[in-house]
Parts: structure tokens; C-alpha cells; sequence
């Protein structure tokens, strides 16, 4: 009996629409285009190709697209309805083992529904596909915007015919991006070389990262001080105020009163607050009155944000989640195409009525009436680009799931992208935060001394009903966002307040941020460039394409990008204006609105007299006659040599960025992961310096200049970098001999600084960790982290639930975890007393003991608060306390508690941060020959060898016990390692288990699957692995000696990981330690605290 054919992009999506129709439907994937447009080389061995129509066709044999230049032929032509852009199609060859499938399921069906996505790559694959099937039977185009029961059965009855405007805006989109992405990136090879392209899209998303950068190198960055005077309402409050003028002129608080220069944009108006001024503003004013004169009240509201589209859903998840917009996107598709969430591909923020009663009733259910505003909020799009007609991403289905309730359906990742989801779209339909601000002028006269007036000004807010706030918080843009929320006393106008101190402190403008992929989607979104659909993908292909690394989150534009742009913005005028691409878009949309005819565009905008045929051609002759101009005028000018006026150049070939004196003179390579604003003529001339020694031997010849030229202290050689890593490789010296590393070791401060000894501490102890957190949650209220690990330290009877309900008051209300605790009103009586004299201990800190050192008072905060008993009734208290005295007498080196923050934070980063992958030297090599061949070939160990189908492995001689052979399965494999006690091969299969057997250096590249075989089918002969001995050496190359043992140090590995020892005394290495890096002296000092600790 014939069935109904539905043909969808995924497989996934199949799967999933076939468990809601019947048995009278057949669901299968076309895995996305069967189609696109034929490469050129390949045009003339097309069938549809005639020589004598086709030589002579210029858009066909270059681009694979036929057109006539002919202007009255194509008048005649359109006339007749024939088009006149006729684009040649091919099935690609991974499509036709679809195709066929798709063919022989169509033939037992009397009816084809085409429910492609609704946007006009999904329009498009269902032309393609009617084209290539060519079904005789009735055809329909079924639409959904989530794949739910409902929604499907709607879609089948509410089907349409394929909309071919749709299907010419895509064609027309297609066309424009192969004719411009080879043009330019053929002109760009030419110029640069191999690897250079360009697109559409691509270039002009270049250009503003390069843009970005230019701004950064162009910066000046300027010094400014402030003022903050604090403030006593009355004895059991006080109130910060911030200096906003002196002298009747305001005060420049921030880069927006410098311009990129460093110099003031309004000098008349604003004055610089230096140092000189600050510390006499301080001496004037402290315990001086501060008079309130003006006192606002003004109401607060801020309404929530509208439901995700698909750039909005890019830009939160990255700037929430973390990852890329390619990562964001792939997993919004997994949870489309299975059900959870609407289409993810929108410019819409509009919801259905459908999907507004679904969020209200959301919202009441988990927060109540209170929370609903009266009407349902609707809201529209602001984009005069937005093309689709879809919904805005939103949990699927009439009622929405609560992450809760689908926790164990989905992975880690998948869930926090559908709680966002499912929080935005619910907070979208929630009420306004509603509060209310004041804001209170203070001012002082002094009329004798040089600031004879000083202006003060003090906000807060305090939040009356916490709105959609309840359960979404963005993401902030900047700081700017992030308001204060202190709670003012009552004041009024003609109050006195007394300014017990004014803190000064420094700062610096800093040049615009680089891009992140957030930051970048939000402009390509607001400049019109590019569809949301298509941003991941643009992104990723100037990574891919090696005009950007990342830097954290940063996108860091290399030397080829700074090239690029030169010469795309030297060569077209026009045509690499971000508005010229954001034209492009518009007319593709009224192509896809029907008021635009595809070809009428196509023939104008590439046939014109000035069109683009024109301009690629005019480029081309360029290129013939005078490429070097050109090449030089693509150069980044790096700056003009001081000494004899020469210009020094940045340029790329040959895959490669080096920097020029002038026009033809000495070059010299740089690291492709320099920053540009990094590149100054100083070390521009260091670089050309290096490179100009005859004898270069591995890359760098001046060991000392190599060191302070890359501003690091552990470089014992450089041999070059790994273009596929983007990353130098370094020749080193460490405890198991010399070895080679792919990146550069995180860089913790020396031992003998007191940076070096904070971070060094064993801040792994209990003891160290929760005294930290006193100090951490004493310096900064908001430390939630902090509080909640001193908070029963020592025990204070507060509960887990208990602390689980503070959590809901701090989030309900919008404030910390400490104030929350202080306002709470759950708690017993008892814990109740214990938690205020906690914050009581807290809050003295800013008051008790200021003068002292930080150790000094952290320890009287540890005894007020209770843990230095708890401490001295522990298990070995003598110890414990010993450990604690060593980190309080370490704080107390520090000058400020702002630097021991600081070094605390950066212990932090320093911990996460990657430690670059590590190979030996093999025997037979030596740092006076080893090549950066040969160190790549090191760490691209270990290697692996693929089992490809299954083996067994007779042992000879058989063991006189167990069995007498195993077996290497399919798809397992064999691992080829240099290990510290030489090379060896490797497997773990579920049939043999681990086997391993030496082999020697000369077959570590070379070795093959035969060759392990045969070594694996030799029994392993058991016994006793003798450890390598390891002595460290003195800076004069003898053995390090223990001063106290008076016996050599060893490094060695155990069971809990490596450690040294002198025979007698055993101490693990700490955090920021590796046996590569391991030195005579830091091995002293692990065992002289070692025996600290034990005695």
C-alpha cells in the first residue's frame, strides 16, 4: 500500500517526526543540499558543456555559473521567462547514496511533503530536491517551527507550494558569494600567496577585527587618579561618595574623557585628577564636613529583554556558557531536531499566542500572579534586515518543560543551553525590576588652599520588586551595567557628613577591548553583515584561514589579516565599505520579497560599466604591470627608524610574517602569534637583528636577546615555531635531561619573591584554604564563595537547607550572600547570634587594625571569629598552626592587601592554565643537532597505529601459567610512546589488556603494525622496573647537595606522584612545580619545609 513520502534535512529530525505520524508516512533525510554549484576545472567534462556555445563563456568557465553579456539578448530572453544566470548544478558524491535512497522510497509513495527548515536554505534543498527527483505525483511544502506532535499534524494540513522567490534569494545569495569569494581570494593569492581568501562577508568581518587593532596601536594610554571619601551616617552606618569635580570642573573618570591620544576631549570643561592633586585633596579634606546639596530621588525600571533570536542566543550563550558561536549553534540544532526547542535559525523576538500562555503560565507557576503583568508582552523585531518569519527560539510545545523535568534527557551542555533558553523566554513575559534611585551631591570649601572646592557624589538604588530578575540575570556588557545597588541613608538637603577618610587610588585608560565571538556577532548583527545563520560560520573560516588566534576569549588579528585588509581596502574603494555588504543583503531580501528580479540585479551589479566584472578586471591589470607597488603598498608600517629615517614594514609570504627595512632591505621573521600592538620599530629591529647572523643556528642565534625579545626567563633555545599549532617550540634542560616543549610553561613568579612564596603555600591544606577565605570574604562582601567556607568554620549550627534558602533570598533580592545572612530570619536563635557576630568580625576589617600588617591582622580576625581555637583542638594542631604562622608572616610582606589579592587571583590563573606538551630528547639526538623537524616529530608522540581488523596473538614460548594468547580487535590501537626509561609500545584492548613492549629509538617513527605484532606475540618478562635515577645538579654542574642531610637530591615518582628527596626526607612537588622544570634550589627548599612541617 503506497505511504506518503516526508523528506527533512537530518537524520536526527527524521527520527524524531516519525513518532508522531502513522504508519501512512514514510520519514527520510536528504542530510542537507543534495546539490550546489559545479567547480569550474570541472565545467568541461559536464554533459551539458558544448564546446562551441560554452569556450567563450566567461562566468562559466570561471565560476561555474552561465550567463550572456548580451544586453538585448538577455531583454529577449527575459521576455520569454528564460532566465539569463543559469547556474550549473551538480549531485555531490556524498549525496548520491542519498539520492538513490530518496528515489527508490519515492517510488512506493503517492505523495511527497518536503518540510525542509522554513528559512531559504530549506526553500532552496526543496527546489533541489523536486528538480532531482522529479516526482510524478502531488508535491507539498510542509513548514513547522518546532517539532512537536501538534505542530507536525498542522504543518500537514497547512501545506503550500515551494516559494520560488525564496528559492532566487538563495540562488542569488550562492551566486554572489562563489563570484566574490573567488574573485577576491584569487587576487589576494597573487598578492600575498597561497592560503589568502576572501569573501562577501568574510572581508568586511576582517576588516573591522583589523580596525579594532589599528584603534589599539593607535592608543595612548593616559594615568588619572580618584577620590572616594567615606562617609559616616551614623554610628552603625556609613556611605562612599565619589569626587566628581574640584574647583567648579569635573573630574575625568573614565576613557570617555580621553581621546585615543591621551589628551582631554573637552580641556575646558574637565580637569585630570593627577597624583599630586589627589593626595592634596586627601590632606584638605579628610575629616572635613561634606555638605549635602542636591538630593534626587528618581524611579527605577528596567524591563526584561526579548525572547532569543539567533544572534541574541549566540552572544548570551557565549558570554554565559563560554565556547564559540559554532559550539552554541550545534547544539541548539541537537536540541531542535529532538523536540526541545524551536527553530534556531530567527531573526524574530515574536512569540506565538500559543508560546505566550505557555511562558505566563510558566512564570505564574514558578513565581506566582505577582510576577505577571497584566497583558502579555509582544515584541517585534528592530532589524530592517530581518528575513525570516519564524518565532524566537523557545522551549517547544504548548507547555514548556522545565529543565527539571528533562535533566536525564539531556547532556551537561545541552541542559544549561535549554535553561537559558526556557529562563529567557520565561523572564520575557515577567514584569519590569522596579526600584528606585537616589543620587546625592556633597560639597566642601576650603577657600585658602589650591582645591578651594571639592564635589562629591553618591548613588544608590534599592530594589522594591525584583521582577523578571527573579529568575534571569544577563550577561553584563560592561561595567556600565552593573549599577550600584548601596542602600543610602535618609538625607536631605543642608546635611553635614563627616569624610573620616578619602581613599585615592590609580588608574589608566586602557585601548578598546579586541573582539570576542559575543562581541563580534553583536556587530556583524548591527552593521547588517551576514545572516545570524551564517555568523558561526564566518567566524570559524577566519580562524580556520589563520587571520586570527584567540587569546582567552579575545580574537587577535596576525600579520596575513593586517596584509589582507591593506590591500582589499587599497584596491576596492567602495566595494569594502561594511555598507556595500549590508546593501548586498537588502536587495537579496527583496528578491526573496518579490520585488526585486534576480537576474535584472545580477546583470546590473556585475555587467555595468562600473560594475564588478569591471573592477576585477581593472585589479587584474593592475596586478600584471605592477605587483611589487602593490604588494609593498599591502605592508603594515610598522614605524620610521629613529637612527637614519628608514621605514620598517610588517608584510606576509610564503605563509609567513616578517618585517622589512624600507622597500628591498634586511628582514627578519616574527612569531605568527605577535600581537601587532606588540610590534614596536625597537623590536621590529631586534627581530631583523636576529635573523641577519650568518651562522643561525635553530632559528636563533642570540641566546640572551632570543630571551628578553620573547620576555621570558625560562628560554634555553628557540627552535622555531609549529605552523599547525601556531606555537613556538623550545629546547630546555630539566631534571630527566634535555627535552623539548610545544608553548612556553605558565609563568609563576620566582620563590625568592613574596608573590612567589603567597602562591606557593600548600593552599591544597584545609587550614590555608579557609584562612584565605576570612581574608577574601573580610576584603570583598561580595565574595559568596568565601563566605560560604568560613561560614561553619567553626561550626555555627547553620544547616545545608538553611544555606539553600539564604542562596534564594540573595537571588530573590538581587544582593550578596553576606547580606543576605545579615538580613535572614530562618535561622535559630543560636546560629542566628553566631552568624551576626561573624559579619560583625567581617565588617571591623575595614576598621580595626588598618595600619597593620595584613598577617597581623588576619591573624586577630581568625581569633575573633573563632577558627584559631578550632584550629588548636585539631589533630597535630602544632603543625596546622606552624602552616598558618608561615602563610601570615609571608602576607605580612606585602605593602598592600590589594597586591596579596591580586597574587591570590593570579594563583588562580596560573593553576587552570595548560602546561604545554613535553618530549625528551632520544639518545641518539643532542641540543647541538636536534632540528625543529625533529623536535615536532618528539611531540607528536605518541603515535597511532590502527588495528584494522581483528588478531590473535600466539605467545612463543607459551607462559607455563594463564593463557596462551589474546586478541587485538578491530578499531583498537597501538600507541607509540618515548617514556623516561626509553620508547615502547602500547595497548589497552578489552580482549588483551594492557601489553607493552621497549623498543629501540630507531623504530619509534618507523615502526609498523606487522612489526608490533610480532614484538607483542614475545611474552613480557615480568620483573622488578628499576626507577631511573635522577640527581639533580648544582648552576656549576656538580650534584646538589642537601645542606642539612649532606646527601644528593634525587627526583623521583611514587605512587602519589613525584617528589625529591635526599634518602631521609621525602616532599611532593607543589602547585606550579614539574619534574621538567625542577631546579637544585627549589628542591632545597621543598625539603627544608618538608622538615619544617614534620618537626
Amino acid at each position: 500500500m503506497p505511504k506518503s513520502l516526508v523528506i527533512v534535512e537530518s537524520p536526527a529530525k527524521a527520527k524524531t517526526i516519525s513518532r508522531f505520524l502513522g504508519d501512512d508516512y514514510t520519514v527520510e533525510a536528504s542530510v542537507g543540499h543534495i546539490r550546489d554549484l559545479i567547480q569550474p576545472k570541472d565545467v568541461k567534462s559536464d554533459t551539458k558543456y558544448k564546446s562551441d556555445e560554452h569556450v567563450d563563456n566567461t562566468t562559466l568557465n570561471k565560476f561555474g555559473i552561465q550567463t550572456n553579456k548580451s544586453a538585448v539578448v538577455n531583454e529577449l530572453l527575459q521576455k520569454l521567462g528564460v532566465k539569463t544566470w543559469i547556474p550549473w548544478y551538480v549531485e555531490s558524491t556524498k549525496s548520491q547514496k542519498t539520492i538513490a535512497q530518496l528515489k527508490r522510497a519515492l517510488k512506493k509513495a503517492d505523495a511527497l511533503y518536503l518540510a525542509t527548515d522554513e528559512d531559504r536554505e530549506g526553500e532552496a534543498i526543496a527546489w533541489h530536491l523536486v528538480e532531482v527527483l522529479k516526482p510524478d505525483m502531488p508535491v507539498y511544502r510542509m513548514v513547522f517551527h518546532e517539532i512537536t506532535e501538534k505542530a507536525i499534524l498542522e504543518a500537514l494540513d497547512a501545506t503550500r507550494a515551494i516559494d520560488m522567490n525564496q528559492v532566487s534569494a538563495q540562488e542569488t545569495r550562492r551566486v554572489l558569494d562563489r563570484i566574490i569569494g573567488y574573485d577576491l581570494s584569487g587576487l589576494a593569492r597573487q598578492v600575498i600567496g597561497g592560503g589568502a581568501t576572501g569573501g562577501r562577508v568574510q572581508s568586511p568581518t576582517l576588516r573591522k577585527i583589523v580596525e579594532r587593532e589599528r584603534e589599539r596601536i593607535r592608543f595612548t594610554s593616559t594615568q588619572y587618579w580618584s577620590a572616594t571619601a567615606q562617609l559616616d551616617a551614623n554610628q552603625s552606618s556609613s556611605f562612599d561618595a565619589k569626587l566628581i569635580g574640584i574647583n567648579h570642573k569635573r573630574v575625568a573618570s573614565g576613557k570617555a574623557d580621553f581621546d585615543e591620544n591621551g589628551s582631554l576631549k573637552k580641556p575646558d570643561e574637565v580637569v585630570i585628577l593627577t597624583e599630586d592633586k589627589a593626595t592634596k585633596l586627601k590632606e584638605t579634606y579628610t575629616n572635613e564636613s561634606l555638605a549635602v546639596t542636591s538630593a534626587e530621588t528618581s524611579p527605577y525600571r528596567r524591563q526584561p529583554k526579548p525572547p532569543f533570536t539567533t544572534s541574541t542566543f549566540q552572544q548570551e550563550v557565549i558570554n554565559k556558557l563560554g565556547g564559540s558561536s559554532g559550539a552554541a549553534m550545534a547544539i541548539a540544532q541537537g536540541l531542535y531536531q529532538n523536540g526541545y526547542i524551536t527553530y534556531h535559525r530567527t531573526d524574530s523576538p515574536g512569540l506565538s499566542d500559543q508560546a505566550l500562555n505557555a511562558a505566563r503560565k510558566g512564570v505564574e507557576e514558578l513565581c506566582g500572579l505577582d510576577f505577571l503583568p497584566e497583558n502579555p508582552r509582544r515584541y517585534v523585531t528592530k532589524s530592517d534586515s530581518a528575513q525570516e518569519a519564524h518565532e524566537a527560539i523557545r522551549p517547544a510545545g504548548e507547555a514548556f518543560r522545565t529543565p527539571e523535568q528533562i535533566k536525564g534527557e539531556l547532556n551537561k551542555d545541552q541542559l544549561a543551553v535549554y535553561e537559558l533558553i526556557y529562563k529567557r523566554t520565561l523572564a520575557s513575559q515577567m514584569n519590569d525590576e522596579i526600584g528606585e534611585t537616589k543620587r546625592v551631591i556633597l560639597e566642601a570649601e576650603k577657600s585658602d588652599q589650591e582645591i578651594y572646592h571639592a564635589t562629591f557624589s553618591a548613588t544608590g538604588r534599592t530594589i522594591t520588586h525584583s521582577g523578571f530578575k527573579q529568575i534571569y540575570e544577563e550577561a553584563p556588557n560592561s561595567s556600565n551595567d552593573q549599577e550600584s545597588t548601596n542602600i543610602l541613608p535618609d538625607l536631605s538637603e543642608g546635611d553635614l557628613f563627616s569624610a573620616n577618610e578619602i581613599v585615592i587610588n590609580n588608574h589608566e585608560t586602557k585601548p578598546p577591548a579586541r573582539f570576542t565571538e559575543a562581541s563580534l556577532v553583536k556587530w556583524m548583527e548591527e552593521a547588517g553583515i551576514g545572516r545570524p545563520s551564517t555568523f558561526a560560520a564566518t567566524i570559524s573560516k577566519i580562524q580556520a584561514r589563520e587571520y586570527t588566534h584567540k587569546d582567552g576569549r579575545a580574537l587577535i588579528p596576525t600579520a596575513k589579516a593586517f596584509v589582507a585588509t591593506n590591500f582589499y581596502e587599497n584596491e576596492f574603494k567602495s566595494e569594502v565599505q561594511y555598507e556595500y555588504t549590508a546593501n548586498l543583503n537588502k536587495e537579496l531580501d527583496r528578491i526573496a520579497d518579490g520585488a526585486l528580479d534576480r537576474d535584472d540585479f545580477l546583470n546590473e551589479w556585475y555587467f555595468e560599466e562600473i560594475g564588478w566584472e569591471s573592477r576585477i578586471d581593472d585589479i587584474l591589470n593592475q596586478i600584471k604591470i605592477d605587483l611589487p607597488r602593490i604588494r609593498h603598498e599591502a605592508a603594515y608600517l610598522v614605524g620610521e627608524e629613529p637612527k637614519d629615517g628608514q621605514n620598517i614594514y610588517l608584510r606576509f609570504a610564503n605563509q609567513k610574517p616578517y618585517v622589512q627595512i624600507s622597500v628591498d632591505g634586511e628582514t627578519g621573521s616574527i612569531p605568527p602569534t605577535l600581537p601587532l600592538d606588540e610590534l614596536t620599530i625597537k623590536k621590529a629591529r631586534e627581530f631583523i637583528e636576529l635573523a641577519s647572523q650568518p651562522d643561525t643556528i635553530l632559528g636563533w642565534v642570540n641566546k640572551e636577546k632570543a630571551k628578553d625579545l620573547l620576555d621570558t626567563n625560562e628560554i634555553d633555545n628557540i627552535l622555531g615555531y609549529d605552523s599547525s599549532k601556531g606555537l613556538p617550540v623550545y629546547l630546555r634542560s630539566g631534571a630527566f635531561g634535555d627535552y623539548v616543549s610545544l608553548g612556553a610553561f605558565p609563568k609563576w613568579p620566582p620563590m625568592s619573591s613574596k608573590e612567589g612564596q603567597l602562591m606557593k603555600q600548600p593552599h591544597h591544606l584545609k587550614v590555608i584554604k579557609v584562612a584565605c577565605a576570612y581574608l577574601r570574604a573580610a576584603e570583598n562582601p561580595d565574595d559568596d564563595e568565601a563566605i560560604k567556607i568560613i561560614l561553619n568554620e567553626p561550626k555555627r549550627g547553620v544547616g545545608k537547607k538553611s544555606i539553600e534558602n539564604i542562596e534564594i533570598i540573595a537571588e530573590t533580592e538581587n544582593i550578596s550572600f553576606k547580606q543576605a545572612l545579615a538580613k535572614q530570619k530562618i535561622l535559630n536563635d543560636k546560629p542566628s547570634k553566631a552568624v551576626k557576630k561573624l559579619i560583625k568580625n567581617l565588617n571591623s576589617w575595614e576598621t580595626q587594625n588598618i595600619d597593620e600588617p595584613a598577617g597581623f591582622r588576619l591573624r586577630e580576625l581568625l581569633i575573633d571569629a573563632g577558627y584559631w581555637k578550632m584550629i588548636s583542638k585539631m589533630d597535630k594542631a602544632e603543625e596546622k598552626i606552624k602552616i598558618v604562622e608561615h602563610l601570615l608572616a609571608t602576607l605580612n610582606e606585602f605593602s598592600t592587601l590589594e597586591n596579596i589579592m591580586s597574587t591570590l587571583m593570579k594563583r588562580q590563573e596560573l593553576k587552570s592554565a595548560p602546561k604545554p606538551k613535553t618530549g625528551s630528547l632520544l639518545d641518539k639526538m643532542s641540543p647541538e643537532n636536534i632540528s625543529l623537524e625533529d623536535a615536532v616529530n618528539i611531540l607528536s608522540l605518541p603515535r597511532e597505529i590502527p588495528i584494522k581488523e581483528t588478531v590473535t596473538v600466539e605467545l612463543d614460548p607459551p607462559p607455563k601459567n594463564g593463557e596462551s594468547s589474546y586478541k587485538l580487535l578491530e578499531k583498537e590501537l597501538i600507541t607509540v610512546h618515548n617514556g623516561p626509561f626509553g620508547p615502547y609500545i602500547r595497548i589497552e584492548g578489552a580482549d588483551c589488556g594492557i601489553q607493552t613492549r621497549s623498543i629501540s629509538e630507531d623504530e619509534i617513527f618507523s615502526i609498523d603494525l606487522a612489526a608490533c605484532i610480532s614484538l607483542l606475540s614475545t611474552p613480557k618478562k615480568f620483573q622488578q622496573r628499576q626507577t631511573k635515577i635522577i640527581i639533580l645538579k648544582d648552576k656549576d654542574g656538580k650534584p646538589a647537595i642537601d645542606s642539612v642531610s649532606g646527601k644528593p637530591i634525587e627526583v623521583k615518582t611514587g605512587k602519589f606522584g613525584p617528589y625529591v628527596s635526599d634518602g631521609s626526607t621525602n616532599a611532593s612537588l607543589q602547585l606550579g612545580d614539574s619534574i621538567e622544570q625542577m631546579t637544585s634550589e627549589r628542591a632545597k627548599e621543598l625539603l627544608a619545609d618538608r622538615r619544617a612541617q614534620q618537626n
